[in-house]
């Protein structure tokens, strides 16, 4: 127990200063742009996809997670949640998703589910707290299909959240969200992705399928787990 407990107090430390850093920099691009800037195709209209930010696609009508979840404000207090466009694409598919049962409560920051493939699990963090009131059944069924349209038909599951306002503050700002997912890109391409498929992610072009398996054919779980900050 008590190993356990210094475990699960080593990831909240970890995920601290994932935030701390991002904060830092979203101060530091804020200063350096000034509060009247904008970047182009960084927003386009609400509802709709961008041509693709750092070639992910990124809806304006979610809250994007440094974990790379999303939540949409539904009605009221309820809150739909799921994963973005660059996790779907960075692990390609599951052969399982594990979601949490109606009645029991995540938190913002903590393990909100997990997907299995190739005997491997990896998890992600909820984007928001609060009762889980609804999960996908069509998606827990066929992973597949929360990893071809992951904003739409492919959400995992609904949340009665009493603290959206607390919740908003550790979310990506709007405006950084393109430069959000262009740093993570970059930081794939620079890890060894093999010439015949960094043009996918060059100039508005489609991501493959698989990018972990891609970069890391041996360790592409931990190389998942570090951008979904569950290392």
């Amino acid at each position: 127990m008590v190993i356990l407990q210094h475990l699960y107090h080593a990831r909240q430390a970890e995920y601290i200063i994932a935030l701390l850093g991002l904060f830092g920099f979203i101060a530091f691009w804020r200063l350096l742009n000034g509060p009247g800037s904008r970047r182009e195709g960084a927003t386009v209209a609400v509802g709709s996809f961008s041509s693709r930010l750092g070639g992910f696609l990124a809806p304006t009508d979610v809250l994007f997670h440094p974990g790379h979840s999303w939540a949409r404000l539904e009605s009221g207090d309820t809150v739909t949640v799921g994963m973005d466009d660059f996790a779907a694409k960075l692990l390609g598919s599951a052969d399982s998703i594990s979601l949490p049962k109606p009645g029991s409560k995540v938190k913002q920051g903590s393990l909100g589910w997990g997907f299995k493939t190739d005997s491997r699990v990896i998890h992600m963090l909820s984007p928001v707290e609060g009762e889980v009131i609804e999960v996908n059944e069509a998606a827990a069924n066929s992973p597949a299909e929360a990893f071809e349209d992951p904003y739409g038909s492919g959400w995992l599951f609904k949340v009665k959240s009493a603290n959206l306002t607390c919740n908003t503050k550790n979310m990506i700002p709007a405006a950084m969200v393109g430069e959000w997912f262009e740093n993570a890109r970059r930081s794939l391409s620079s890890r060894g992705l093999p010439k015949e498929t960094s043009p996918m992610f060059a100039d508005g072009g489609e991501p493959i399928k698989g990018i972990a398996r891609v970069v890391d054919p041996q360790r592409w779980d931990e190389l998942a787990r570090e951008f979904f900050l569950t290392k």
